[in-house]
């Protein structure tokens, strides 16, 4: 499995593990959920952790570890299941994560800008993916309307920018 990031196929730096043992092991490690819970005063120590969410995880659990972990992974169960969505977003702008979110299931290439857009930065895919298709549709649209976790300025905040530097020259 490669990993999609910052436009381009990488070598995915993380481990995924279930048990402590491995996960003490030196590299980056991914941990379920249940793993993190139980072993977080152990796995605090460790520089290169990230948690694995479920899409019904309650984020609240891990309030007080977000400044803590490295990464998030957010699984979707099918490509219909969209509360991961809700996941990323409310991760960034709630908890003030700025690690990275990972998307991990079968998510499809229209769904990428959606994806960014909600603050994922990176999603697990085929080693054989197109990237040009992903990108593709990370670029579909020219303007957004509603602000969002990524950088993009919605469309009424730019005309107002617009309109002010008008004024300004």
């Amino acid at each position: 499995m490669a990993l999609l990031k910052n436009g381009r196929l990488i070598q995915d730096r993380w481990t995924t593990v279930d048990n402590l043992t491995d996960a003490l092991k030196p590299g980056g490690v991914l941990v379920p959920l249940e793993l993190w819970l139980a072993e977080r005063d152990t796995l605090r120590g460790k520089s290169a952790v990230g948690v694995i969410l479920p899409n019904d995880a309650d984020l609240d659990l891990l309030a007080d570890d977000y400044d803590r972990i490295a990464a998030i992974v957010l699984t979707f169960p099918s490509m219909v299941d969209g509360r991961a969505f809700s996941q990323a977003r409310l991760i960034r702008e709630r908890f003030g994560f700025d690690g990275e979110i990972r998307a991990r299931g079968p998510v499809i290439a229209d769904q990428y800008l959606y994806l960014l857009r909600c603050g994922v930065d990176a999603v697990e895919v085929p080693d054989d993916t197109n990237v040009e298709s992903w990108l593709r549709n990370a670029r579909r649209f020219s303007a957004v309307y509603q602000p969002a976790a990524d950088d993009r300025i919605p469309a009424y905040r730019r005309r107002h920018l617009v309109a002010a530097s008008a004024i300004a020259s």
